[in-house]
């Protein structure tokens, strides 16, 4: 894939992803008015209420970050800039792309999707058809695939990321949301994933590290393949 065709594709998944999340924002604050009305379900007042604090819309805001500064690095391979920038920036988009963007957006797809078709109800209740319409589910949920393409798709001749350098940093951020997610039920009594109603707290505990463990191995595999463009297999830069 050539740098104008990459320059062109993430404009343009940029540009969905803006107008996504700028009509899920909307659409949240017409979930909260609506979820105060007793005759809805209170999964919609709790999807609006608690939106920010989905890991799908932080995977999705990452990942616009991530483009824009893919976006930016690109364009300046065609511009006079110096070569400290560009290698600053090479760094930056390389470890936002193997320590979060690929681990995080492939778990999110798994994990939404496997629960999804065993019983939507407990992941995404039949009740949010009414507000939340198919595509914006398959944009927060399928097309996030689509950035995690196209950057493996790209040439790639330096700044490779070590697994060992990469864990660290995935575990503070899983931490991190880990923290904020049970905080909410300890605080408003909600769990924003209706999965974790019906389990046990042993059961949480391993659900919740199952998860990380599979972002772990899908962070070990986004590295290898990326790792195999390298034409010199002897060091990583």
């Amino acid at each position: 894939m050539s740098g104008y065709l990459s320059i062109a594709s993430y404009i343009c998944v940029l540009f969905f992803n803006l107008y996504s999340l700028l009509f899920f924002i909307e659409l949240a604050k017409d979930m909260v008015k609506s979820g105060r009305d007793k005759n809805y379900n209170q999964e919609i007042h709790k999807m609006g209420t608690h939106r920010f604090g989905y890991f799908t819309l932080w995977n999705f805001i990452f990942q616009m970050v991530f483009m824009i500064v893919a976006i930016i690095d690109e364009s300046l391979k065609h511009l006079n800039v110096s070569k400290r920038k560009q290698q600053l920036l090479h760094k930056i988009r390389a470890e936002m792309y193997n320590v979060v963007l690929f681990p995080s957006s492939l778990m999110v797809a798994t994990i939404f999707w496997s629960l999804f078709y065993m019983d939507r109800e407990l992941v995404f209740p039949k009740v949010l058809d009414e507000f939340f319409p198919w595509w914006l589910n398959h944009m927060l949920h399928s097309f996030i695939l689509l950035p995690v393409i196209i950057e493996l798709l790209l040439p790639k001749e330096h700044h490779f990321v070590k697994f060992e350098k990469a864990v660290p940093i995935l575990v503070f951020l899983f931490g991190l949301y880990t923290t904020m997610y049970f905080s909410i039920y300890f605080r408003h009594e909600v769990w924003l994933y209706p999965v974790y109603k019906i389990m046990t707290w042993p059961q949480r505990g391993l659900f919740t590290l199952g998860q990380f463990i599979l972002a772990l191995c899908y962070q070990k595999i986004g590295i290898e393949l990326q790792n195999c463009k390298r034409k010199d297999k002897s060091k990583l830069r």
